[in-house]
């Protein structure tokens, strides 16, 4: 019989599966406690997520009121649209100038319904408010403990690979957590520009046009792109993955230069967005990690021992 390699530990089926079975409650267990940690801080995640829109309506929301005080011939003396706070009765009872100043707020709101705002965010059921926390709290938990599930996945491969074999892991598991949290930050910054082309849309229908966004399919579209940048920016880890395995090359890649265009441009097509800037901001960072790959591929042929002849 062969003699096994000092590295190797042999293990019966049985127990793969026990280990494998232990790996995935502990990974059900981190995502649970992530997600109880997430929903607990709902409040900042939400407005975190919601700030893109929030800013975008906001802003809608002034041009919108402004324009329909300038139509009714207002002097700018008289345009309190922003915030219109209503006067309170600080005697009782309230004096006649309190009565009047308050008479003239209400006759104010009559002669202004315009002066409300024009796009908010609206639940069509009632469980919903529960549901986009619930949604939310899962994968920000999942987010947050994302390198714990990854160390389990990669402890459990570990033991069947050789020292050789795993040296990859210990460059490409931290590249990909960090390209991970790349694509997010840019899927986040990208929200800010695909919101603004969106609903500047909404000047091509008879006004006011009223926006009245469900939560939950908001913070769906977000999740969406999030996974979608996240996933591109994988595009170094596999390739540098594949030339430790020898089925790339940075020759291949730099003669196949124009496929990497190719590929960059149907990233961008494949935005849940697919607004201008939301393609540009996909298609420009695969360019960069696509030509920067070729360098990351020449390091890992470098490194990779070379076979030794007879």
């Amino acid at each position: 019989m062969a003699e096994v390699p000092p590295h190797e530990k042999r293990m019966e089926l049985t127990e793969h599966l026990s280990e494998l079975r232990s790996r995935i409650i502990r990974s059900l267990w981190y995502l649970v406690i992530g997600a109880i940690i997430a929903y607990n801080c709902f409040q900042p995640l939400y407005g975190l997520l919601y700030r893109p829109l929030e800013k975008e309506i906001t802003r809608l929301n002034k041009i919108q009121i402004q324009k329909q005080i300038d139509a009714q011939g207002k002097q700018a003396g008289d345009l309190k649209a922003e915030v219109f706070v209503l006067p309170h009765a600080t005697h009782d009872p309230p004096t006649k100038e309190e009565f009047n100043q308050l008479a003239d707020a209400v006759d104010w709101i009559r002669r202004h319904p315009v002066a409300t705002p024009l796009m908010s965010i609206v639940f069509k059921n009632f469980h919903e408010p529960f549901m986009v926390r619930l949604t939310i709290g899962v994968i920000a938990g999942f987010i947050l403990v994302l390198p714990l599930v990854v160390w389990e996945l990669v402890m459990f491969i570990a033991p069947a690979l050789t020292p050789q074999e795993k040296k990859p892991l210990r460059l490409l598991v931290p590249l990909s957590i960090f390209l991970i949290i790349c694509g997010i930050a840019v899927a986040y910054a990208t929200m800010f520009y695909a919101m603004g082309w969106f609903l500047s849309y909404l000047d091509d229908f008879p006004q006011p046009a009223v926006l009245m966004q469900d939560p939950n399919d908001y913070v769906m579209f977000f999740i969406k792109m999030m996974a979608a940048f996240a996933i591109a920016f994988q595009l170094p880890v596999i390739l540098m993955g594949g030339a430790f395995l020898g089925f790339v090359t940075s020759k291949g890649l730099t003669k196949h230069w124009r496929w990497g265009v190719i590929i960059a441009f149907l990233g961008g097509l494949l935005t849940p967005a697919n607004d201008p800037m939301s393609w540009i901001l996909m298609v420009v960072p695969l360019l960069i990690l696509y030509f920067g790959s070729i360098g990351l591929v020449k390091w890992v042929e470098m490194a990779r021992p070379k076979p030794v002849s007879d």
